[in-house]
């Protein structure tokens, strides 16, 4: 048996599994939760390669992915052993003082327009990102560009374009003014945020566009890349209008359950101020609105019963196990990442010496 077909099975075992994940999305803007922070040594992930994660816990991007079937959380963009790290991502938002906290309890600026969004970090700051919230990780791993010929230098193509290229502006650190990192402009020429509503519809965003509200997410981000580095176009992967609606519902149930018992994201939404409506189903309503239709203002019922009630809507989008060629996404032929025809190789944190950090 092949090494990529006893690959294929790993994944549809882990798949099977019924587990918990945080996501992406990590931190928050009024919390103690940590930016910052240091890595012992860098990781040893080669440059131009795609790094896929899964960690520990719940989270709104892991009930939607869970939900389809799908692993892997978060992807990453390695420009060498102990050197900068490419990817997209977003602080949790903080909550809304009352009464907006009783109808829209999630700051709408913040949810809508995702901070740092694309960025270029360092070491210090990735690991951070990965382990600050304590535990470990699911899964981590990486994958180098190639094909059933071998390895090829796509994905060091790839690195060159982000790194020469695509242009970056300085941002400060949110928690620790004397650190920076570089945030990366969209196509439009504005730093790019991190919009949920990627995962509803990416737009042309995979063949070089900017999407709504100048939005990516961490796999569409890596995607844009690829294509506007001239290797190749990854096709988005269209999900079914049954599909959406169980992606969207999962996203709700996710964000009522983890606010109503406290945890991860939610932690202490609706502890210390008594609404007359279930402040936790108000949550679940305004971000299920937000991906699904870009509507991060409101927790009307109305905006998903429109979606959920038109036999026609679906979804279409990349999501990491899809760049990765995982879970049933297809690793060789048209339209696949360049990482995609890889197995997974494992993370060492050997490169280098200590360095400090801030992923936002």
């Amino acid at each position: 048996m092949s090494t990529r077909a006893l690959r294929t099975i790993r994944s549809a075992a882990v798949v099977a599994a019924v587990i918990a994940s945080p996501a992406a999305l990590a931190g928050s803007s009024d919390t103690s939760d940590v930016a910052c922070g240091s890595a012992a040594a860098g990781w040893n992930v080669p440059n131009g390669a795609l790094v896929l994660s899964r960690g520990n816990g719940g989270g709104p991007v892991a009930a939607v992915l869970d939900a389809v079937g799908e692993y892997r959380t978060h992807s990453m963009f390695s420009h060498g052993p102990g050197g900068a790290v490419t990817h997209e991502t977003m602080f949790t938002p903080g909550t809304n003082g009352w009464p907006t906290y009783c109808s829209t309890p999630v700051k709408a600026g913040e949810l809508t327009t995702g901070f740092p969004g694309a960025s270029r970090i360092n070491q210090g700051a990735i690991y951070q990102f990965l382990y600050g919230g304590g535990g470990s990780l699911q899964y981590l791993g990486y994958q180098r560009s190639r094909t059933s010929a071998g390895y090829d230098t796509k994905g060091e193509a790839v690195s060159s374009w982000l790194l020469n290229s695509m242009p970056t502006v300085a941002a400060t650190s949110k928690q620790n003014s004397g650190q920076s990192f570089r945030r990366y402009n969209g196509p439009n020429g504005y730093p790019l945020n991190y919009t949920l509503y990627q995962y509803r519809d990416l737009e042309t965003v995979h063949t070089g566009g900017a999407g709504w509200n100048n939005g990516m997410v961490c796999s569409t981000l890596i995607a844009h890349a690829q294509h506007r580095a001239g290797q190749g176009t990854v096709e988005p992967k269209i999900y079914s209008h049954t599909t959406l609606q169980t992606a969207a519902n999962s996203l709700y149930n996710s964000v009522e359950d983890e606010c109503s018992s406290g945890l991860g994201f939610w932690g202490g939404v609706g502890s210390t101020i008594t609404c007359f409506e279930n402040i936790c189903d108000d949550a679940g309503r305004q971000v299920r609105n937000c991906m699904a239709a870009g509507r991060c203002d409101t927790d009307s019922s109305t905006v998903w019963n429109n979606i959920s009630n038109d036999p026609n809507t679906v979804a279409r989008s990349i999501s990491p196990d899809r760049l990765g060629g995982w879970s049933g996404h297809p690793y060789t032929g048209t339209g696949v990442s360049v990482w995609a025809y890889d197995t997974s190789n494992t993370i060492q944190w050997n490169s280098g010496g200590s360095v400090y950090g801030c992923w936002f």
